[in-house]
């Protein structure tokens, strides 16, 4: 399906040619309205989104009638600003869903199977590994590589690169650690306004799919250490402050040493496993000035089989850290999903502030120049 997403004014839609003196801005609204002249209902340049046959799937557009409220109008209804960033979160999950629906069609017209991995199984196993025969020839050198992700195939901005750009793979050389072979390419058309919408879609889905990859990477490394050190000191004892022996096998994704917890002086429900995720930090402060860095939005992966706070501890959770020894409740998969549901839409809401701060900006340095109380002191 080919959609086209369009922007005009109010003009287009008259059947009459407006006087020269008509050509005056609106005086009440001349940020956006496209009304000239004299005129009480106010119009602004209106979106369109077009299918494939030509004909409107959904069009929005400021309004103001004479004696009412600014609303968007989107469709056949009106519409606030809360509601129509609820709406846009809802669009570009569509946009998102839909761009899936593309890829898999794609490796369905290619022959692959819509995870876009072949159907011959890696003979060494690797898990990742497409098994392309001719990377498995050698007997002495094994190179192992997963499929393709392209983001842009087809898309203007990919020029002559139909494939797609910024084309990445998990790959491996015999038993070595593996890595991301990435490949950045392209040239520089000129992008129209929805052609800049469409790969800033792209590359915040392309994101999500590299954060993935990164993801997978660093599991598969921490496999391979686990893997090491699974023999039998993974499954170890300990003797509790009660004098009582106990035998715990750890789970193949703790990274906990232990040694402490074999002093002696540990209660059964003090031992726990855990995978830490990746620490991220930005600096804040519960004052004014006294800036520090600290922890964000960090993740670990636990279970305390014997815990007494909670049975939620007793089985794999993940807890966040939100800010620094602020922790959010163990989570199972489906609050972590909708954990991670907020935390996107809080993103987005940042994103969207970014224009904001820069326009603030333009029109605070155009002010004249006049110093306040707080800037004399």
């Amino acid at each position: 399906m080919s959609i086209a997403v369009s922007t005009t004014d109010s003009s287009s839609t008259k059947d009459f040619t407006a006087p020269k003196n008509d050509r005056q801005l609106c005086a009440v609204h001349p940020d956006w309205c496209t009304e000239t002249g004299v005129h009480d209902d106010h119009f602004g340049a209106r979106h369109v989104v077009m299918g494939n046959d030509y004909r409107e799937l959904l069009d929005a557009r400021l309004l103001d009638f004479s004696g009412s409220d600014p609303v968007i109008g989107l469709g056949e209804t009106d519409t606030d600003a809360i509601e129509a960033r609820a709406k846009a979160k809802e669009l570009r999950r569509f946009a998102d869903a839909l761009e899936a629906l593309a890829d898999t069609m794609d490796a369905s017209t290619n022959g692959e199977s819509p995870n876009g991995s072949d159907t011959i199984s890696c003979p060494d196993g690797v898990s990742f590994c497409t098994g392309d025969p001719a990377d498995h020839e050698d007997p002495n050198e094994h190179f192992h590589h997963g499929p393709f992700t392209a983001m842009g195939a087809h898309r203007p901005y990919a020029g002559r690169h139909r494939d797609g750009i910024m084309t990445f793979h998990l790959s491996q050389v015999n038993d070595e650690a593996p890595g991301l072979d990435f490949v950045a390419g392209g040239d520089w058309p000129t992008l129209s306004l929805g052609e800049v919408d469409e790969l800033i879609s792209d590359m915040s889905v392309h994101l999500a799919k590299l954060r993935a990859a990164r993801m997978q990477i660093a599991d598969l490394m921490s496999g391979q250490t686990i893997e090491t050190a699974a023999t039998a000191d993974r499954t170890w004892t300990y003797d509790d402050r009660y004098g009582t022996r106990h035998t715990v096998t750890c789970p193949s994704w703790c990274t906990v040493d232990h040694t402490d917890d074999m002093d002696g002086t540990r209660h059964p429900a003090d031992v726990h496993h855990q995978l830490y995720g990746t620490v991220a930090y930005a600096e804040y402060t519960e004052g004014y000035e006294d800036y520090k860095s600290w922890q964000l939005l960090c993740a670990h992966l636990a279970v305390s089989p014997d815990s007494t706070v909670s049975p939620a501890y007793r089985v794999p959770h993940v807890l966040v850290e939100v800010a620094a020894d602020m922790y959010t409740r163990p989570m199972d998969p489906d609050q972590l999903a909708e954990f991670i549901e907020t935390v996107t839409g809080q993103l987005e809401e940042l994103r969207a502030m970014h224009p904001r701060l820069a326009a603030a900006r333009a029109e605070w340095a155009a002010r004249p120049h006049t110093t306040t109380n707080a800037e004399a002191a």
